[in-house]
């Protein structure tokens, strides 16, 4: 059975023309949602700077000070469990405060490849290849949406994936839930003879994985469709960590303010570097939004634009020469419009910045008449 077929399609001229112009319709909500999108982020709430507002506490001790009651508070100290935690399945109970199952399956994967070749008279001919691969697959592709199945099925994953966590877990002397808090990163756990129970089939593969064949004749090296590996990830106890939350006596709960925001969240380390990953989280999430909002934007005049050159292909050069100049235009527009939107969008959010703004504007106004007045004066 080949692993890679090529279908060809060809799309009249007609048909184009009317395609494009529903894209119009995708291509104006586009557009404006990418104002909505930029306008939103520009006001999202930097959870560093409700971080540092907490009140700091001791761990060692429980603080008499009623005055904290439901209060923000962050505490930093030794993270333990009286919990021995595993899998329930293969990976034996550890001084874990989380445990991470990730399972994958060796199955077919689909991947397609589109060329499109504008003729003469305005059609269109679109050769579409599909290339069928094999490789391991936490979530693997139903083959009943593959567009030839034949020879590429792949069975029901047998065994899920499954995240396990302690009941209840302490920070010095504050009890904490850890199933309701946000943790720290996973480190891939080592296995071997000692903290594995092997049962099902599965066997170690080496330190990193365990292997269950599930057909004949697969092996670690050289798996058939079917097969899985298991890996997991874990939190171990006993690091020195940091907890931001709310203050219910011997407890950190989640804490959420006025506006809402929630911040409920333990680091490893300091108070401080818990606020800097805060911060660069913030400020990772506000670029790739910049950039998805410009995108958006972008593409949305493109898609509005799109039937100009649809109609010039009736002449390939003349349609493709479009697209171009279309494409660099409305790049430079997207751009301009995108640092304006993000400008006026941090004014609009930020009062004291916008009247400084409109001050500043409407001096510069009043002293640019004042000069023009003086200068009539003067002919």
């Amino acid at each position: 059975m080949p692993n890679q077929f090529t279908t060809t399609t060809t799309s009249g001229y007609g048909n184009r023309i009317v395609n494009s112009i529903k894209g119009v319709v995708i291509g104006f909500i586009l557009f404006i949602a990418s104002f909505g999108l930029l306008y939103w982020n520009e006001g999202r709430v930097d959870l560093s700077d409700i971080a540092k507002t907490a009140r700091e506490i001791s761990s060692t001790s429980v603080t008499a000070d009623l005055s904290l009651d439901r209060k923000f508070v962050s505490t930093t100290g030794v993270v333990d469990s009286d919990e021995l935690i595993g899998d329930n399945l293969f990976l034996q109970p550890d001084t874990f405060i989380a445990v991470e199952r990730k399972v994958e399956m060796y199955a077919w994967k689909e991947d397609q490849e589109t060329t499109s070749k504008t003729n003469l008279g305005g059609s269109e001919t679109t050769e579409t290849t599909y290339t069928y691969r094999k490789e391991w697959m936490e979530q693997p592709e139903s083959s009943d949406n593959f567009r030839h199945p034949e020879g590429h099925e792949n069975p029901q994953k047998s065994l899920d994936s499954y995240t396990n966590k302690a009941g209840a877990a302490t920070i010095g002397v504050y009890n904490f839930d850890p199933s309701r808090v946000t943790l720290p990163n996973f480190e891939k756990v080592p296995l071997n003879a000692q903290n594995t129970t092997l049962s099902t089939g599965a066997i170690l593969a080496n330190d990193g994985y365990l292997f269950i064949r599930k057909s004949e004749s697969g092996t670690f090296e050289d798996p058939s469709i079917g097969d899985l590996r298991v890996s997991y990830y874990a939190l171990r106890l006993g690091f020195t960590g940091t907890i931001f939350g709310a203050w219910y006596g011997n407890r950190i709960e989640s804490y959420f303010d006025q506006d809402g925001n929630n911040l409920y969240r333990l680091f490893i380390g300091t108070r401080e570097e818990g606020v800097a990953t805060l911060h660069s989280e913030y400020t990772m999430m506000l670029w790739i939004l910049r950039l998805a909002g410009f995108l958006a934007m972008w593409f949305g005049l493109l898609a509005l634009f799109g039937p100009i050159s649809v109609l010039l292909d009736i002449l390939p050069i003349f349609g493709s020469l479009s697209r171009s100049l279309i494409g660099m235009v409305t790049f430079f527009v997207s751009l301009v419009l995108t640092i304006v939107t993000i400008l006026v969008s941090m004014l609009i959010h930020n009062l004291i910045a916008l009247i400084i703004a409109l001050v500043v504007t409407v001096a510069a106004l009043v002293v640019f008449l004042v000069f023009i007045k003086k200068k009539k004066r003067v002919i």
